[in-house]
């Protein structure tokens, strides 16, 4: 099996926060949209602070947990505001 290098997996974990940012970019404000976009924000920037000091496996993957799972609750919004 290949392994990935750690800067493609640190890829996929921006990559999957600007895929959050770019659903809630599209959906009207609210404070239940900001308050995603300030937790979409966090990460990122916790992300961003991997570029100077790489995370250990486990602070990747927990990020990446937290990402998935907002980018549920994205979909959940997204669902629920187009049937309004």
């Amino acid at each position: 099996m290949k392994r990935e290098h750690p800067s493609s997996k640190l890829s996929v974990v921006r990559d999957a926060i600007d895929v959050v940012l770019r659903g809630l970019s599209t959906l009207p404000s609210s404070p239940e949209i900001d308050e995603l976009r300030k937790k979409a924000e966090g990460f990122r920037r916790e992300a961003e602070g991997w570029s100077s000091a790489p995370p250990t496996a486990e602070d990747r993957e927990r990020l990446m947990k937290l990402v998935l799972k907002l980018h549920v609750d994205v979909l959940k919004v997204e669902q629920e505001v187009g049937t309004k």
